[in-house]
């Protein structure tokens, strides 16, 4: 957001600089900035972060470059456009601290090439109709140099705060896994026949000063601290131990538990033999346990990913490949793991009924699994026009917001004995009002 309204603001300020002066093109590039601010600004309003990150640091880089072209400034006078680039290296190198080689290195690396190319050599185009007036020059030397060094010290100030927003989450993290403060969610798994089949344990923190932090503030600071690790073994011991209570009750012994297994916790040596003392301990009959993996851990060692899951599901537990046709799996490979289940992705999900390609994906995905045969389930239901579909596609087990978001166990006990038979029924004509709803209240 930040970024957007900076972009704007040095776009207004030159392109009205440059009317003035009677340069167009300089001012119908600067049009172009502002355009990108803008864009910025709405792509932040619709929290598509990722994608305004993506942009910026290629538009950015590109734009600053250009300009430096144009900045031609009088004998004796250094142009200052290029100081803009180490506020993008920095600004890049922070936001995609957790990203990808591409991201997080090379792209700072190119803006740090362009700042000591444009610092030390004329290299620009030279047509007087285009370069920046020379009375100009020297205010806009002064107006680039402290308008970057504000851009530097806003991003310092950002990693500053961040940075002692996660040394505080690590330290708070640690002390909630000593004292068992986590808590599990869960959210019911439905057949056809509107029955719950099963549920997904989903892990939640309520604080007790900072309220209930959602995992998405503390999962990646846990992947990135390695206390994933511990996490995700305290989230298998909570949800075998409510499942075994569950084989107790005549009325929930048919229900299976569902379990996200990180990377990181997968790779550990002793993850295997972990897994079998949890459940042996436990009590659980390993059938009614469902692991699941992402696609993204099927990339490096095949060979090892494949005899781990073989050595457990020896003993009955099952195998789930969550988010489905969003990772980098072959179709080749993907025959050889011991799967039992798919789940079809809630981004297929969600657009199938806008977008024909994902409706085809979500086809071809419930087709594949039918002559595979593995179970299928659809993540992210939230309308009845979507479960329609799925249901004219083959699908026969749903989970999403149309039935009810991840709730305590408390009532999840009440959704068990009121919620059989309700996805059967026709849905009322306001029912795509209660997604929204449910979230507002989750």
């Amino acid at each position: 957001m930040g970024s957007g309204i900076i972009t704007i603001l040095i776009g207004m300020g030159w392109g009205t600089a440059f009317v003035l002066f009677d340069r167009p093109l300089l001012a119908a590039m600067h049009v172009v900035l502002i355009a990108f601010g803008v864009c910025l600004l709405w792509l932040a309003y619709q929290r598509r972060l990722k994608a305004a990150s993506l942009l910026a640091a290629h538009f950015l880089p590109l734009f600053i470059a250009v300009s430096c072209l144009f900045d031609n400034v009088p004998e004796g006078v250094h142009r200052a456009t290029q100081m803009h680039f180490l506020s993008v290296a920095l600004g890049g190198y922070f936001v995609y601290r957790s990203g990808g080689i591409y991201m997080k290195y090379v792209i700072p690396a190119l803006c740090l090439v362009g700042f000591a190319v444009f610092s030390n050599t004329s290299i620009g185009i030279h047509d007087p109709a285009l370069v920046i007036p020379e009375n100009v020059a020297a205010i806009g030397v002064w107006t680039n140099t402290i308008t970057a060094v504000i851009e530097l010290t806003f991003i310092v100030l950002i990693m500053n705060a961040d940075l002692s927003v996660r040394r505080m989450m690590d330290v708070e993290m640690r002390k909630a896994i000593a004292n068992g403060d986590f808590a599990l969610h869960y959210q019911p798994q439905f057949n056809d026949a509107g029955v719950v089949v099963g549920a997904e344990a989903l892990i939640r923190w309520p604080h007790a000063k900072m309220g209930n932090i959602p995992p998405a503030e503390f999962i990646p600071l846990a992947e990135e601290t390695g206390l994933i690790v511990p996490i995700g073994n305290w989230v298998l011991r909570a949800a075998c131990a409510q499942l075994a209570q569950w084989e107790v009750q005549p009325e929930t012994r048919h229900l299976t538990m569902s379990v996200n297994v990180s990377a990181s916790q997968f790779r550990q040596p002793d993850f295997v033999q972990g897994v079998c003392e949890i459940v042996r301990l436990s009590g659980v009959t390993p059938s009614k346990l469902k692991l699941e993996l992402t696609e993204s851990m099927f990339i490096d060692n095949i060979e090892a990913t494949i005899a781990k899951m073989n050595t457990l599901r020896a003993i009955g537990i099952l195998w789930s490949l969550d988010d489905f046709g969003t990772g980098y799996s072959s179709l080749s490979v993907l025959h050889r793991f011991p799967l039992r289940q798919i789940k079809i992705d809630k981004a297929f999900v969600r657009d199938m009924l806008t977008n024909r390609s994902n409706m085809v994906v979500t086809e071809a995905i419930i087709t594949l699994a039918e002559k595979l045969g593995l179970q299928v389930l659809a993540e992210g239901v939230e309308t009845p026009q979507q479960l329609d579909r799925l249901r004219e596609a083959g699908c026969v087990m749903y989970q999403g917001y149309l039935f009810s978001p991840p709730v305590d166990i408390a009532a999840f006990g009440k959704l068990l004995t009121t919620g059989a038979g309700k996805i059967a029924e026709p849905a009322p004509a306001h029912a795509e009002l209660q997604p929204a709803l449910l979230r507002s209240a989750s």
